[in-house]
């Protein structure tokens, strides 16, 4: 029998319980599963040493005592000690019993294996549809709002519940389990985070989630609760089907298919899409017309809407290559990198803030976050090829880069994750999980406690990786990026910094007093003011968030269960095996993050390409080839176009990993630019359009929506780079909303409600909801208004001819298309119906009301609380204007869902 250990709370000593007087299987407190319930179910007396723990179970009259069964004195229960005891036979099952302050647990061995068997109220295997849910969702707020208290990271575990696994879920704490797959309002988790009950609050102290979270949760449990965070003890036996799976097998490069439908083929591209139609007895939709196809590629490229003169010029050009050159100037935009780069950032988690940080030794501001963010818009700009892409930020500083040390900021791909309070572990497994899910697409980070459940990724294989990353470290001061300059702006910055400094210094030095929480609290305020001033200074020299090799690098051992104390075998730092075989090499170079890096971009790793196209062709049609961009492995669903992926993968690194090289293969190509035409028929045959019969209608992101809308009314600030600016302050900011801050802490509220990406997780396609709040932010957001005005105020406007000219230009400017004649004639209905409109006094009043009240009450960005309000832009009592007729048609066409989506 193997050992096994729970992350339950340390059992106390109770009274001996005589199980022949038990009525039931929860007689007396204990969880003692029944065999044939009541009495049947009778297993002797047990006592437990609560320091020892030790017990002698004393079997029912005229039988032979028991030997000692032991439990491992935090977590909870263990099997046999090493003295090599055994457990007593009792038929099918083997179980040990305890008592943790009015906890009612019961775990019950199988006979074979000595797995540990939780009853489950779910037995359904969960979809990949809903473990993604849960991993994009649900983990995220566990481990932000629950595992301090309810996990092994808590000194002692609160009413005795861990939210770690699902098992410990189901069989709860003090109060009951905490949650009844597939009904909500029967489970204590939800009632305690709905803040229903006085007595039931989590999280405690005033802090509930926001509503969003709360929402999630309750439609996770309402689905089953699916979870794969299960318990095993024995190691997972993977079989050749497993490991058989499409993405693990090398990539060849196919054959061109030969289809019927020839003068619709542009590009190889459109082979492999005609020939999977032919297979079905479809065609491909006609191609759309000049200005969807000039709108599509603009939005596509660089997040905004065509110009007139962009438009005119297109419609202009006759030629053959008339959309190739389209495609050729966007390529080389600057807006371009602003655009895909911000698409990376979802894959690299970004955020300008820590997350959860230990307030006596840090701050929650990443002072240079934003050199890594404006190292990935400038890699994309400059189409740096991408194995080089991942060498840099895997690696940089193994690099021979000569004096140019610009690259040591694309590490900041690794050291831009939550801080997880100072836990060092769960750093680690976040860069893990970054570096596996954003190269390779796979979810290694599931082998943290055990065996990958589905995957052929043993935990030998996590805690090779977790060697490489326990052996690098950040340096105590990040490298300058460039050339210092004793400017005037430095010294002063300089002077500043190093009193700081000082007088922080003093306040550590005192150790012991009566002013130790004054003193705490001072100290949190210092490192406050530093971090701002390297963030906000214009004398602060812009630094790479990087890492280095430690002095001496380390081998990890596995952590059996995932638990630090508990450590196994020791393994050497070194590749998956699934990816590299039984006989891969040991990497000895440092820290191994060069090696590791090696292995990623090695033209023998199947994933790597084919990832990295899957990606983009995501952000092209709306949906990937596969439609798992982050997780390639047993559970995903398989390839619409396996042949088209792998041509795709071979022709990327065939050109060098150009980037641009590959947006270009694709968007020439007809499917690309297809109409989104239906037909009624294949919309049953293929009702999610994954043969690409026809284009796909896609919404814009809210990146693309609001840069979209100060582009339109000409207040959109093209500057490039730099410190993140706060997007909500008033007057509010004209910057493209890739250098707006994001705290990941504190979201601004409009950022959840149009789904933002998670900063916490890598996210490779964002969840799409239709939300009424979307709607009530292009209606009432003073941005929306504001641009509303400035686009009726341009001078092309004021100076159209007429109603009608009117009408037009603002077709032409919104949607980048003439009005139908009915859209025309209720336009021109519209202005002559609509009276003026002046600013009631009410309203002047309220405005300066709430003007005042948020004066007075700024809040701290880094603490978790329901983001800034909805509006994301506010404007001074003084500022409030009328809003004429023309304004009120301008901000009811930016309120059209034609304005959100491009098809």
């Amino acid at each position: 029998m193997s050992k096994f250990r729970m992350p339950f709370h340390e059992p106390k000593c109770k009274e001996t319980f005589d199980c022949s007087a038990a009525a039931g299987p929860f007689a007396s407190g204990y969880g003692v599963p029944p065999s044939g319930g009541g009495a049947a179910a009778c297993l002797g007396e047990l006592k437990i040493h609560p320091i020892t723990g030790n017990s002698c179970t004393l079997p029912p009259k005229g039988g032979t005592p028991y030997p000692d069964v032991s439990y491992h004195a935090r977590f909870g229960v263990q099997g046999p000690s090493q003295s090599g005891n055994s457990f007593p036979d009792f038929g099918n099952n083997r179980v040990i019993l305890y008592r943790s302050r009015g906890i009612r647990l019961a775990a019950v061995l199988l006979a074979l294996g000595g797995m540990l068997a939780i009853p489950s109220a779910n037995a359904t295997e969960p979809t990949k549809q809903q473990l993604d849910f849960f991993e994009a969702k649900i983990r995220p707020v566990l481990v932000a709002n629950c595992y301090k208290c309810h996990s092994h990271e808590a000194p002692k575990l609160k009413g005795g519940l861990s939210v770690e696994f699902r098992e410990p879920l189901l069989t709860g704490g003090e109060n009951g389990p905490a949650i009844v797959p597939g009904d909500p309002d029967k489970s204590l988790l939800i009632k305690a985070i709905r803040y229903t009950d006085a007595d039931l609050q989590m999280p405690p102290k005033d802090k509930k989630l926001p509503d969003d979270q709360i929402a999630d949760i309750v439609k996770w449990v309402a689905m089953g609760a699916p979870d794969p965070r299960t318990i095993q003890s024995a190691a997972i036996k993977y079989s050749a089907s497993d490991k058989d799976h499409w993405a693990f097998k090398p990539i060849k490069k196919p054959a061109i298919p030969d289809v019927k439908e020839k003068d619709w083929v542009a590009t190889p591209v459109d082979s492999f899409i005609v020939a999977k139609l032919e297979e079905n007895g479809m065609k491909p939709a006609p191609i759309a017309d000049k200005r969807t196809l000039i709108r599509r590629a603009t939005f596509d490229l660089t997040g905004l809407a065509p110009t007139l003169a962009e438009v005119s010029d297109f419609l202009a050009d006759t030629s053959p290559d008339a959309f190739a050159k389209v495609v050729d100037r966007l390529l080389a935009s600057p807006r371009y990198g602003e655009r895909w780069g911000r698409y990376w950032l979802d894959t690299a988690r970004y955020s300008d803030t820590k997350g959860d940080v230990n307030n006596g030794r840090e701050d929650f501001h990443f002072p240079y976050a934003w050199t890594y963010r404006d190292y990935v818009v400038r890699a994309f700009n400059e189409d740096k090829p991408y194995n080089r892409f991942i060498l840099e930020q895997l690696a940089a500083d193994k690099l021979a880069t000569g004096s140019d040390h610009s690259a040591l900021a694309a590490m900041g791909f690794l050291t831009v994750g939550d801080h997880f309070g100072g836990k060092m572990n769960d750093i680690y497994n976040d860069r893990i999980d970054v570096v596996t899910k954003g190269f390779l697409g796979l979810t290694v980070t599931c082998a943290r406690c055990h065996d990958h459940k589905f995957d052929p990724i043993p935990t030998k294989d996590y805690y090779s990786l977790r060697g490489i990353f326990a052996s690098s470290v950040e340096p105590e001061d990040e490298p300058i990026l460039g050339t210092l300059n004793m400017t005037p702006e430095y010294l002063a910055f300089a002077t500043k910094y190093n009193e700081l400094t000082k007088e922080l210094g003093a306040v550590e030095a005192v150790k012991k007093g009566p002013k130790q929480k004054e003193l705490r609290q001072k100290g949190i305020q210092l490192r406050r003011e530093l971090a701002e001033l390297e963030l906000n200074d214009p004398g602060s020299p812009p630094r790479a968030m990087s890492l280095m090799d430690a002095r001496k690098p380390v081998d990890s051992p596995v952590f059996l269960r995932g638990e630090a104390e508990n450590k196994g075998e020791v393994v050497p730092h070194r590749f998956l095996e699934i990816l590299s075989g039984p006989t891969r090499p040991v990497f000895h170079n440092g820290s191994g993050r060069a090696e590791l890096a090696a292995a990623i971009v090695s033209p023998g790793n199947p994933l790597t390409a084919r990832v990295m196209v899957n990606r983009i062709w995501l952000h092209h049609f709306g949906e990937g080839i596969v439609t798992t961009p982050d997780d390639f492995g047993n559970r995903s669903d398989p390839p619409s176009h396996p042949e088209l992926l792998d041509y795709l993968a071979t022709r990327f690194v065939e050109d060098g990993w150009s980037i641009k090289k590959m947006h270009r293969l694709i968007m020439l190509s007809h499917v690309y630019q297809e109409s989104s035409e239906n037909n009624p028929h294949y919309a049953i045959q293929d009702p999610d359009n994954r043969l690409l019969w026809r284009g796909n209608i896609r919404r814009l992101e809210f990146e693309a929506v609001r840069d979209s809308l100060l582009a339109l009314g000409g207040q959109l600030d093209t500057t490039m780079g730099g410190r993140p600016v706060n997007l909500g302050a008033t007057p509010y900011s004209r910057r493209r909303t890739i250098y707006g801050t994001i705290d990941r802490r504190n979201m601004p509220e409009v950022y959840n409600q149009f789904d933002f990406a998670n900063p916490d997780i890598t996210t490779g396609k964002r969840y799409e909801t239709i939300v009424p709040q979307q709607a009530l932010f292009m209606m009432n957001s003073p941005l929306v208004v504001e641009q509303a005005r400035a686009i009726v105020n341009r001078p092309d406007f004021r100076n159209a001819h007429g109603e009608e000219e009117r009408v037009k230009l603002l077709y032409d400017l919104i949607y980048q298309r003439e009005p139908t004649p009915t859209e025309l004639k209720l336009g021109m209905e519209f202005i002559d119906d609509a009276p003026p409109v002046e600013i009631p006094a009410s309203a002047l009043a309220a405005a300066k009301e709430k003007e005042d009240a948020k004066a007075g009450n700024k809040k701290a960005m880094g603490k978790k609380k329901t983001g800034p309000a909805m509006a994301l832009a506010t404007i001074p009592a003084g500022g409030l204007r009328p809003v004429g007729s023309w304004i009120r048609y301008t901000h009811a066409l930016l309120q059209a869902n034609e304005a959100m989506f491009i098809n």
